[in-house]
């Protein structure tokens, strides 16, 4: 085992070690304070979560991009003589929020007989509160959930009419949000397989896929486009899907061009293992970088590989550099991932650090490296590059921070 390997063990452990704490901890919360949890989670969601909806201002958005829906106690709601109240556990598209009813007329999420629909901001029900769930998911169309008679989890989508734009079916609708918007959505366990739905309620493939799996991370893994992160897998084949339903590109066990890089060379893509894996070629189609990793992107003189998660470091994942004649100039096993940009001389590698049980951080495994994959710098915990080409580095804790030159000296 060499230093890397039984820093990463290290970590794992401590990682382990302190979830096994937190978890036992929750238990033994959730053991004694069950019935004190439920109003604590109710009076956390604030005053503002009252039986009824104020106009939202269209200029107010939560994170995910939806409209943030604002509720008072000015007049009540009833339907079917029972109060409505609001739920904000349920995420919505839009101006649009999730409203339930109970038998007891009870302000409770989580109450055994609630029954949930979909109401506007100026506070209309849209969807009658009688389902299991109902959320929005575009402006018109509503995803609602309910159990049939062998109690499975039977879905489909409705319109503000009531009309079915998509009938009731075994299993679960997810939506696909990009940006503000919502193109398509995934329809999982309909008749054992995932079809992509439009919002209208038709089908924007007409494929069953074995799986359909949507890459739910803010990092985008290199050589993949913002667009690109639908996953559809049927025939023995990958479908890289566009998030609005369009196919752009189906990949195979054979490499296959993805796109050009320029300077005489493209990416290559292939499905193996059960993954979209990349590599390059140049222009005449031979073989420069193996289709071996889940991350590839081109520096102008320099290929940097990475195989393992798309979202977070694992201290199984491996990055490498490769030169343009296909040679191995920075091997695995020093670095979990490499950041260079274009045409730039030197960039970031990251290992793993020590972890820090008084801190509660990962402490080290950070440094400004040449395009060989030669450390330039001291070890920081985590290092930024800035416009001017400067880095800013955190030391310390990430409490204090050094300036850095482009070949990784303090300058400050």
């Amino acid at each position: 085992m060499n230093k890397y390997e039984a820093r990463a063990e290290a970590v794992l452990k401590k990682r382990e070690e302190y979830n096994q704490k937190r978890a036992a901890s929750m238990r033994r919360i959730v053991g004694v304070t069950a019935s004190v949890a439920c109003v604590a989670v109710i009076l956390g969601i604030g005053f503002a979560m009252k039986s009824i909806i104020r106009p939202v201002n269209p200029d107010v958005t939560n994170a995910s991009g939806t409209s943030e829906i604002v509720v008072t106690a000015q007049v009540e709601i009833a339907y079917n003589g029972k109060t409505v109240f609001v739920s904000k556990e349920i995420e919505n598209q839009g101006n649009y929020v999730t409203c339930y009813v109970n038998d007891v007329n009870e302000e409770n999420p989580y109450h055994e007989s609630n029954s949930y629909g979909v109401m506007s901001a100026q506070g209309e029900i849209i969807v009658p509160p009688v389902y299991s769930k109902a959320f929005a998911v575009s402006e018109n169309c509503f995803v609602v959930e309910k159990r049939d008679e062998n109690h499975d989890v039977v879905s489909a989508l409705t319109d503000s009419e009531g009309n079915v734009l998509f009938d009731f079916f075994k299993g679960y609708i997810r939506a696909i949000p990009y940006g503000e918007d919502v193109f398509v959505l995934i329809a999982e366990g309909f008749g054992g397989k995932d079809i992509l739905l439009k919002t209208d309620g038709t089908r924007a493939i007409d494929i069953e896929f074995e799986n359909l799996t949507y890459a739910h991370t803010a990092m985008i893994p290199h050589g993949f486009e913002r667009d690109e992160f639908l996953f559809g897998i049927y025939n023995n084949e990958i479908y890289v899907i566009s998030y609005k339903g369009e196919i752009k590109g189906v990949y195979g066990e054979n490499p296959k061009i993805k796109k050009s890089l320029g300077n005489g060379f493209a990416l290559t893509a292939a499905y193996r293992d059960k993954t979209l894996l990349l590599g390059a070629c140049d222009d005449a189609g031979n073989e420069i970088i193996p289709c071996e990793y889940n991350s590839l992107y081109f520096t102008g003189d320099r290929f940097v590989g990475r195989r393992g998660a798309n979202q977070g470091l694992d201290p199984h994942d491996v990055a490498v550099i490769y030169d343009t004649q296909g040679n191995l100039v920075c091997n695995g096993g020093v670095f979990l991932d490499i950041i260079f940009e274009y045409g730039a001389e030197t960039g970031v590698g990251i290992a793993m650090g020590e972890w820090s049980d008084e801190k509660m951080v990962v402490l080290g495994g950070c440094w400004v490296i040449d395009k060989n994959g030669n450390k330039l710098s001291d070890e920081y915990d985590s290092i930024g590059k800035n416009a001017d080409g400067t880095y800013t580095a955190y030391y310390d804790g990430h409490t204090k921070t050094h300036l850095l030159d482009a070949n990784g000296n303090v300058i400050e």
